[in-house]
C-alpha cells in the first residue's frame, strides 16, 4: 500500500486542511501538492501573503499563519492519481488529531472526496470545529483558478480574523 505524509502542525494550529491522499508526483517529490499544476501552494501564497520558493517556505507559511495540512488517508491503493481511483483506504487518526489540537476551530476539505472519506471513515464532527468543503486544487478540477482562489479566500481569511479578534 502507497503511505501518505506525516501532518503540517503545531499545537496552536486552528485551521486544518484536508486532503486525501498525495498523488504519484507528490509522493516522488516528498512534498504536500508537489504537481506543478496544482493551485494549493499558489493559493496559498496569494491568502497569506508569503514565499512559496522551496517547501521550508510553503511549511513556514502555513505554520505561520495557524493552518495545519494532512491527509484523510494514511495507507491506500490506487491507480495514477485520481480521487476516483482508490482501491483500498486507511485512514489517519482524525479524530485524535482533532482532540489534541485544542486550538482547531475550522476543518476545510481541499476537495468533494476528502471530504466524503473523511464522513465514511472517521463521521467526527465535534460541535466546536466549523466544517467546509472547498474545491479541489487539482488541476484535474477545471474550476477557474480566480474561484478557486476566491472561495479558498473566504474560508480562510475571514475566520482567522475572527480567530485573532478572539485571541
Amino acid at each position: 500500500m502507497l503511505k501518505g505524509f506525516a501532518p503540517i502542525h503545531t499545537a496552536n494550529s486552528s485551521v486544518l486542511i484536508l486532503g486525501t491522499g498525495p498523488s504519484v508526483v507528490s509522493s516522488l517529490k516528498q512534498q504536500y501538492y508537489g504537481h506543478e499544476r496544482n493551485a494549493f501552494w499558489p493559493i496559498m501564497a496569494s491568502i497569506l501573503a508569503g514565499p512559496i520558493e522551496n517547501y521550508e517556505q510553503k511549511w513556514d507559511l502555513l505554520l505561520a499563519n495557524d493552518i495545519a495540512l494532512w491527509d484523510v488517508l494514511a495507507q491506500f491503493e490506487r491507480k495514477g492519481s485520481a480521487d476516483s481511483a482508490y482501491t483500498e483506504v486507511i485512514a489517519n487518526d482524525l479524530r485524535q488529531f482533532i482532540d489534541e489540537h485544542t486550538q482547531l476551530r475550522i476543518i476545510l476539505f481541499n476537495g468533494k472526496k476528502a471530504a466524503d472519506l473523511y464522513r465514511r471513515l472517521i463521521g467526527y464532527y465535534p460541535v466546536t470545529v466549523q466544517f467546509e468543503t472547498l474545491p479541489s486544487t487539482s488541476p484535474a478540477y477545471t474550476l477557474d483558478i480566480g474561484q478557486k482562489l476566491k472561495l479558498w479566500r473566504e474560508a480562510i481569511i475571514h475566520p482567522i480574523q475572527s480567530l485573532q479578534k478572539e485571541s
